[in-house]
């Protein structure tokens, strides 16, 4: 069998596009794996259209070759847009295989270990503020008081926790993101009173309205250096939350903020690879370690 064609294929998904790679074997089977350029990584669809010239024509069973060679390919360009783009490849490599066997990918990763997996609500509220919310039919976040009631909803919707932002009802409500240049904050990337305080109240009031059941997780993003994240941690580190999430590159650095607060730490969704990871885990960096698969691949991933 031999790899013969692809496509790039886009939707249109309200604030950004949803983007798909199809892989297709000279016998028809295809695979799929899903993409996106909407975080920092414009043209990787041309990334991958470029990367793909090594990968056609080979056989797609055998796809740790494949990927072996295009991480050599792209040695000298390690990391970032190249990496996506070799996750997109290896995931619907990957997706191709199971179909051509006729047997889910769970089977080509070991099978099943479980039946069942615990969710969580994520971006919970942060895409019902206003500038959203009107692409979703949904009725806007603007008040804390819509926060309990979304609180309420979570609960009634089965959910066993809920993932939320940093959000600021002064002026219009909008969320907080210093760390990607949005919003005011940036670039000193240092924690303010104001924020702390309206991060209490949102918290607390999510907690009114989903219960005492009910995990909450507070994703803080890159939105501070180390000296932001410690105090804003610190001072919300009686409201026991399930983690407080964190994105930085500096494994000390987190090390460091998980020994100064009780709240678990998760972190890791923005590295890439082994390399990227060791460092972290030999810092007994984070409590819960997160693997992004769309970019990473998925046997990128089981090896981490």
């Amino acid at each position: 069998m031999k790899l013969e064609g692809y496509q790039t294929l886009h939707c249109d998904a309200g604030w950004r596009k949803f983007s798909f790679l199809k892989l297709v074997a000279e016998d028809g089977t295809a695979g799929i794996s899903e993409y996106n350029e909407s975080y920092g990584s414009p043209g990787l669809t041309g990334v991958i259209e470029g990367v793909l010239q090594w990968a056609i024509g080979k056989n797609p069973m055998a796809h740790e070759k494949i990927m072996s060679e295009l991480y050599a390919r792209t040695r000298q360009a390690h990391g970032g847009i190249a990496q996506q783009a070799l996750a997109a490849v290896e995931n619907a490599l990957v997706d191709l295989k199971a179909r051509s066997l006729g047997v889910p990918v769970y089977e080509l990763l070991g099978g099943a270990v479980r039946d069942r997996l615990q969710l969580y609500w994520s971006h919970c509220g942060s895409y019902r503020l206003p500038r959203t919310a009107a692409l979703m039919d949904v009725a806007p976040v603007t008040s804390l008081e819509d926060i309990v009631e979304l609180g309420r909803e979570v609960c009634s919707s089965g959910f066993g926790a809920l993932k939320t932002n940093i959000f600021l009802f002064d002026d219009e409500a909008h969320m907080h993101q210093p760390g990607f240049a949005r919003t005011d904050g940036w670039p000193e990337l240092n924690s303010s009173r104001r924020v702390i305080d309206a991060l209490r109240a949102q918290l607390q009031a999510f907690r009114e309205g989903a219960g005492r059941d009910i995990d909450i997780f507070l994703d803080l993003n890159f939105n501070y250096r180390t000296e932001g994240y410690l105090t804003v941690t610190r001072a919300l580190d009686d409201l026991q939350l399930g983690w407080f999430e964190i994105d930085i590159y500096d494994p000390a650095a987190l090390a460091l903020i998980r020994r100064s607060v009780k709240t678990p730490i998760a972190s890791c969704e923005s590295l890439f690879g082994l390399r990227g990871y060791r460092p972290f885990f030999e810092n007994q960096a984070m409590d819960v370690s997160i693997v992004d698969v769309p970019w990473n691949g998925i046997w990128q991933s089981m090896k981490i």
